[in-house]
């Protein structure tokens, strides 16, 4: 409860709609004798919240911060652990009245160490899921990377090389970019212009 010594106590409450009504969370944090309620209909997975970022300038150094349930906060470790280390660093306190959270105190502390923990091995094992499904994909043959050439573009380079006609008809004829089609040309080592130039020589024209 409010100390002696103690500055502001802010809380915070959220409802995902305006269908959904505070009683529970209002209740609890008047009764903890927080000093202003800040209260969102917003969900919790959007992390630019307005009126949890107007409760987060409120506070000063020494304040302390009240929230209900830690999914009322947050609803990922990382978004969570990035909201406590910055209550950590600017020395205020964090309550989480259904959890029995309060980082003013050792066990609070140590929860907050715990969270970090679970956070990089959180990292660490997503880490992991994908190395492992990238080697599971080249033991099984598939193509990893840029795909291959599709049958479109095989297409096209094929016009291209037997047919006269101009690069922007192949591309609509076979769906594809002429920019797609230009540079998969330069690296064959074909220039821009040589379709027209030997366009021109087959057709008897002096070209300079």
């Amino acid at each position: 409860m409010k100390g002696a010594t103690q500055m502001a106590i802010i809380g915070y409450m959220r409802v995902s709609t305006h269908q959904q009504k505070f009683d529970s969370q209002q209740k609890a944090l008047e009764l903890y004798g927080v000093d202003k309620i800040y209260k969102e209909y917003e969900s919790g997975r959007k992390i630019a919240r307005a009126e949890l970022n107007k409760a987060l300038a409120s506070l000063k150094p020494g304040d302390t911060f009240v929230i209900f349930k830690l999914d009322r906060l947050a609803r990922g470790t990382k978004q969570l652990l990035n909201l406590l280390e910055e209550f950590e660093k600017n020395n205020i306190n964090f309550i989480s009245i259904q959890n029995n959270i309060d980082t003013s105190t050792p066990m609070g502390r140590f929860f907050f160490t715990i969270m970090s923990a679970f956070a990089e091995m959180e990292a660490d094992l997503i880490r992991e899921r994908v190395l492992a499904g990238l080697d599971a994909a080249k033991l099984n043959g598939k193509q990893l990377g840029r795909p291959p050439r599709t049958k479109e573009l095989e297409k096209a380079l094929h016009l291209y090389h037997t047919s006269d006609l101009s690069v922007a008809k192949i591309a609509k004829i076979c769906n594809v970019s002429t920019a797609t089609i230009y540079n998969h040309l330069k690296k064959e080592g074909i220039s821009r212009n040589k379709k027209t130039l030997e366009s021109r020589k087959d057709k008897n024209i002096n070209v300079t």
